[in-house]
């Protein structure tokens, strides 16, 4: 199963590497921006303190591989409020090119259930 471990490593670091940078950029200019969505939709704004949860520390985990499926489960919640605010109600709906407009979402998702699934892999710090 080496190949398969190898594989579970390039999932996690493709997808730590892809959320960590909007966590980066979260750390430097804040949630504001997030704040904002979640009151135009009558939640509270500490709420969007929660994406740093799943843009800075679960792609953290992911990255050098500690509670891998923890880490997915925060990914999966970032994602699910990302598709609920920018998304709803029309998850489906389609680019000028043929591709779902939250078609990046969603390859997070797939990636984030496939580590939740099968775990940390063998090249991780703490294998689950």
């Amino acid at each position: 199963m080496k190949n398969f471990d190898l594989g579970l490593l390039f999932i996690r670091l493709g997808l730590g590497v892809m959320l960590i940078m909007h966590g980066i950029a979260k750390l430097l200019n804040g949630v504001g921006f997030v704040k904002s969505l979640l009151l135009k939709v009558g939640l509270p704004e500490f709420i969007a303190y929660f994406a740093y949860l799943g843009e800075v520390v679960a792609p953290v985990m992911l990255i050098l591989g500690i509670y891998v499926r923890f880490g997915s489960v925060l990914i999966l919640g970032t994602c699910f409020t990302i598709l609920w605010l920018f998304f709803a109600p029309d998850l489906f709906a389609l680019t000028s090119h043929g591709g779902f407009k939250a078609e990046i979402v969603y390859l997070y998702i797939s990636m984030a259930l496939c580590l939740l699934l099968s775990g940390s892999g063998r090249y991780a710090i703490k294998r689950d």
